[in-house]
Order: C-alpha cells, then structure tokens, then sequence
C-alpha cells in the first residue's frame, strides 16, 4: 500500500509537470513585451513541480519511496532495539531525520542517517542543527548499498522487501556479531527473531554471518 499510495502521488505531480511544461513553452513562444505574472508563476511552478517529483522519485528508485514515522512508532523501534548511551545506530533510509534526532536526544547514541534525497538531507541537517545535536547525529547524503557497516550496533530500516531481501547478504558480510537490526513491517528471511511486535510489525533480528571463505 505505501508504495501505491507514492506512486500515486508521483503521477499526479507528474501530471502537473506536463500541463505546467505545456505552459511553459506557449510562453516562450510567446513575444517577450507579452509575458505577464501568470506566465511568471506557471514557470516557478513548473521548477518546483520537478523538484518535489525528484524528491518522491529518486528514493523509491533507490531503495524505498518516503512514509513519516510517527514519533511513537520511533520510540517503539529504539525501544525493542535495546539501544544504550553512546552506542552507534545508523537508520537507513533516514528521510526527515526523526528517527537520528530520537536516538541522539533521546538516547544520548551516537546516530548516522543515511539519505539519498537532498532535499531531505538539508532538512534533517537544519533540524539537526537547530536542536544542537551535531555532536551525536549527523546525515550522510548516499547510497546506503555503497556504505559499510562495520562498526554499527544497531541499524534501523523501513524500507521495502525486495530492498531488505538485496541488503541482507551485504549485512551479513559486514555486520560485526552483536549487532542488532530492526526491520519495520519488512522482514529478513533465514534470520532469528530475537523479538517481534506483530501489531505494529517491528522485528529484531541478530543477523546470522556468512563466514569469510579464503
């Protein structure tokens, strides 16, 4: 259903990039001395149509499109995590940054989102910023697919099943021992389940590792 209701979303501004293109070109095909305000705002429009349909598009293609997390089910995740002070936690996914804020606030860990969206990511570093949490939260604008985990003791994901399904050889490669993964509503198959919230579709996972073949 997330991924239908993003969708939806996505053509409906993608409807509005061609109605507002439209405009755009019988504007400039128009004699300078006749463009007016309308034509002016119908531009604007047209760029931040582009920009908002990129935001929606670009995560979904790269792994999952964006749902808000409610602050409740953020203090659920953290909560079943076990997560302690000054542990490392990386949210993959990150979208506005909630997630970051609610580990290093909340928790006192030390907290990595991992962003693709730049948009998103100005945003969580603003809030970051704000809240004066830059000590422990930081957002890194990237490809989660690119980046090691290695030295993560908790990782967060909401994602989609077919992204937890391409992720899970590369955490079990990287992942030390005991590190803990939490996956909302997806899961990973071949893995224990430490702990389960079935209501709210939460599982705890301590992923099984693949030995290093010489």
């Amino acid at each position: 259903m997330v991924n239908y209701q993003t969708r939806t979303v996505a053509e409906i501004l993608f409807i509005l990039v061609i109605v507002l293109s439209v405009t755009s070109i019988l504007a400039l095909s128009m004699p300078t001395k006749t463009l007016n305000a309308p034509l002016v705002v119908s531009g604007a429009a047209f760029l931040a149509a582009i920009v908002v349909a990129a935001s929606i598009l670009v995560p979904e293609f790269k792994g999952a499109p964006w749902v808000p997390t409610s602050q409740r089910l953020v203090a659920k995740v953290l909560t079943m995590a076990e997560l302690k002070r000054g542990e490392l936690i990386y949210d993959l996914g990150s979208g506005d940054g909630r997630l970051v804020i609610a580990a290093s606030r909340d928790f006192g860990a030390r907290a990595i989102g991992i962003e693709i969206d730049p948009f998103r990511v100005f945003y969580s570093r603003l809030r970051i910023s704000r809240l004066g949490l830059r000590e422990r939260a930081k957002i890194v604008r990237g490809n989660f697919f690119k980046i090691n985990f290695r030295d993560a003791d908790v990782v967060v994901l909401y994602l989609l099943q077919q992204t937890n399904d391409k992720l899970q050889s590369k955490l079990e490669k990287e992942l030390k021992p005991n590190c803990r993964v939490v996956s909302v509503v997806w899961k990973f198959e071949g893995w224990e389940t430490i702990k389960a919230d079935d209501e709210e579709m939460i599982y705890l996972y301590r992923p099984r590792m693949k030995k290093n073949i010489r």
